[in-house]
């Protein structure tokens, strides 16, 4: 009998240095991937998705039919005047769509416009992360082909499947209105390509992860006279004045003390690098996440009980005040990566802007 010969099991090649956060998620899904494992209402919404954030000068309102009787319609997009429409028919199946997939979806839409149940849209798109395989796609670029092998396909994929325990027969007025239908109107789009214009919208991060984007430096513009009416600004000037024991009500005065001068430009700052910050929120995030107004209230439980504490003036008040927001440790929000010093010093003044902290207790 021969001896086998036992070998050690080879080790991995090195993937590079780990970090926590590969440990507590894994590798990093493709969204191309991702999008293969979304289920079907998933799927769905990632288009609305994509049509709200990408799509939103064409549309002015998008629309899912609920329930089963949607007629053959997944997600409505309505352009300028309401009153034409775009169809997105979302198919989450595990395979690049066949022209057996698409049939019924057609006749459908045949019947329900020839009923006048809804109008004919200007576009009906067949959307599915495998996109469309090559005989379908053929089909598409001839929407005359694609209408001569529906109408031989009626009987074995429509006919008794628009409505249930009734058949419905490709003839007559509605033969004649299928054979003039303009099949140019279908098409599809590749999921690639919806990957990367999603990319572009404030819903990608949260579908698909891998952070946001890079934040861009604000650009501070000099100071205007209407800047007068921001409530931080008053406050600011109330502070200066009560520490000088002197009445400070426009920058000009402030020239002459340059310590307090410079504090102004330093805070005004700050405020326009939270308010870029805000702006980055709502261009990156979904509306209803409200990362910045979580943000804003976790700052002001962290200075509130320091605000509120008796200062030598209101210019003491808001020079411990600001420094305590820049020791604050929060955790949670999504914004945190891109939040800078300058921004938590920022919000405090938004929080005065807005009279939630005051310097100068009367």
């Amino acid at each position: 009998m021969v001896e086998e010969e036992l070998f050690e099991p080879e080790e991995p090649k090195s993937i590079g240095l780990l970090s926590n956060n590969d440990i507590l998620n894994g590798s990093p899904i493709p969204p191309i991937d991702r999008l293969k494992i979304f289920s079907p209402e998933n799927f769905e919404d990632f288009i609305r998705e994509w049509i709200s954030g990408y799509c939103k000068s064409k549309y002015t309102k998008v629309r899912k039919p609920a329930g089963a009787g949607d007629k053959g319609r997944d997600v409505i997009a309505y352009l300028d005047n309401c009153r034409n429409w775009d169809n997105y028919q979302c198919k989450h199946y595990d395979h690049p769509l066949y022209p057996g997939d698409i049939w019924l979806e057609i006749g459908k839409l045949c019947y329900y416009t020839f009923r006048n149940s809804y109008t004919l849209p200007d576009k009906y798109y067949f959307v599915s992360p495998q996109g469309v395989g090559s005989s379908l796609g053929d089909m598409l670029d001839n929407p005359e082909e694609l209408k001569l092998n529906f109408i031989q396909e009626w009987n074995s994929k429509c006919r008794d499947k628009i409505i249930k325990f009734e058949k419905i027969e490709l003839s007559n007025e509605f033969l004649k209105y299928v054979e003039q239908l303009n099949f140019s109107i279908f098409d599809f789009i590749d999921p690639q390509d919806l990957i990367e214009q999603h990319r572009q919208t404030k819903y990608f991060a949260t579908r698909f992860g891998g952070g946001l984007q890079r934040r861009i430096e604000p650009k501070i513009q000099i100071f205007d006279k209407s800047e007068y009416s921001l409530r931080f600004i008053e406050q600011l000037l109330e502070a200066y004045s009560d520490h000088l024991s002197e009445s400070i009500n426009d920058v000009n005065s402030l020239q002459e003390h340059e310590l307090f001068f410079d504090h102004f430009n330093r805070s005004r700052i700050c405020f326009y690098w939270a308010e870029s910050l805000s702006q980055f929120s709502r261009d990156n995030l979904p509306p209803s996440s409200n990362c910045f107004e979580n943000l804003k209230d976790e700052v002001y439980y962290g200075v509130i009980d320091i605000c509120n504490s008796q200062h030598l003036s209101g210019f003491d008040n808001v020079k411990k005040t600001t420094n305590e927001a820049t020791k604050l440790t929060l955790t949670g929000n999504a914004l945190l990566d891109k939040a800078q010093i300058q921004d938590k010093i920022g919000i405090c003044h938004h929080l005065a802007n807005e009279n939630k902290l005051i310097w100068v207790k009367k």
